[in-house]
């Protein structure tokens, strides 16, 4: 029947000692070197078939001591616009250095801070889906673990102060490195600075800025692990994702199977401790994950010197040509000229920065247009 094996093919294979029903020491000799010869090469099959888990150059992100008269100049000539860099001691006069988790919920007891899921299978910006809003006093204390992680943790990110606890602007300092920002006197929809909170092992996926924007991070508490790429990197660029300003990929675990040729990217990699004040250029991806339980403190920003590079990087792209930022405020940026370095040598109040003489001319000024968006939108 169809079911039985052709009595040729039975005896042939008995001949060569594989058949079942054989017990020829020669069919058991094949096996074991067979088996043998598998578990020699498994080292090589391993190799070959486990993909790439790290890309070919991690580098220190570079540091530079900002209390050094030279640091202005360095910055200027060596990284703006060009890497990331980490400033040390640039923090250490900032009031804001005394904050605490109580004083955080004691200064801003109705603030709302933006949450957000990581979800590697999301299609929202960073991988982060939209959690909703959490009282930034409960958060800190419910979702704060110390020591220990919890899966599924909320990520707060993007907390205007300005809207939501503009007494916290009082404590920040602009650092000399970026007190020539454009965006703070120029651009009225500006959100920043702004707050980001996080638990042990929250994160962020790899990621561009609105705008492709360059931004700098003052961290205050915890320790956040930061991977960042060169703004054009042709081992990546093919994997960029127009609708969300991102990446697919996982900068920190890296599939090169799944994503062929990543791993031959270049990345900076840097672990945040407060104190720290970090840079990163315009339309460098970046992801980060808190290492602990984290707070810093971020800001977008343009200053004349980067003008340039802002027309012709971003505002050429399709995704922002369209932008206010790229036609409309233009003409103003503009009209600035660089200030010169010697008229930059100290760190100045958010309110000197933004063009006002302290928090009450700067009260003054923003509370009609607060109440203006108040009455668009009564939350």
């Amino acid at each position: 029947s169809g079911s039985q094996e052709h009595p040729l093919k039975k005896a042939r294979r008995r001949e060569r000692g594989f058949g079942p029903q054989s017990n020829s020491p020669v069919a058991y000799a094949g096996v074991t070197v067979c088996v043998a010869g598998i578990a020699l090469a498994l080292p090589t099959v391993k190799q070959w078939l486990v993909p790439a888990v790290e890309f070919r150059q991690v580098l220190p992100v570079p540091k530079l001591d900002a209390r050094r008269p030279e640091a202005l100049s360095a910055f200027f000539e060596r990284f703006h616009g060009r890497q990331p860099v980490v400033f040390q001691g640039a923090m250490e006069r900032w009031p804001a250095r005394n904050w605490t988790l109580e004083t955080l919920a004691e200064l801003c007891p109705d603030a709302q801070l933006p949450v957000y899921r990581y979800d590697p299978s999301s299609s929202s910006w960073a991988h982060l889906a939209d959690a909703g809003q959490k009282l930034l006093p409960e958060y800190l204390q419910q979702d704060f673990h110390g020591a220990s992680e919890k899966p599924g943790s909320l990520y707060g990110l993007e907390m205007t102060l300005r809207m939501e606890c503009p007494r916290l602007l009082e404590d920040l300092r602009i650092s000399r490195f970026f007190s020539d920002d454009m965006l703070l006197r120029h651009y009225p929809s500006n959100s920043w600075p702004t707050l980001i909170a996080g638990p042990k092992g929250t994160r962020s996926g790899l990621h561009r800025d609105t705008h492709d924007l360059p931004f700098w991070m003052a961290m205050f508490r915890g320790r956040k692990r930061l991977r960042i790429f060169a703004p054009e990197d042709p081992a990546i660029d093919s994997f960029f994702l127009p609708d969300r300003n991102g990446f697919a990929f996982d900068a920190f675990r890296p599939d090169g199977w799944a994503f062929p040729g990543i791993t031959a990217a270049t990345v900076y990699e840097h672990v945040l401790l407060p104190g720290e004040l970090l840079y990163i250029p315009s339309a460098a991806p970046h992801g980060a994950e808190n290492l602990e339980d984290a707070v810093a403190v971020s800001a977008n920003f343009l200053d004349p010197r980067g003008l340039e590079l802002h027309k012709t990087r971003t505002c050429s792209k399709a995704l922002w040509r369209d932008s206010k930022l790229c036609w409309f405020h233009v003409n103003d940026f503009e009209k600035e000229r660089p200030s010169p370095m010697e008229k930059m040598q100290e760190d100045r109040t958010y309110f000197e920065v933004a063009g006002f003489n302290g928090p009450r001319a700067w009260c003054d000024d923003f509370q009609p247009r607060l109440a203006e968006k108040a009455a668009k939108r009564a939350e």
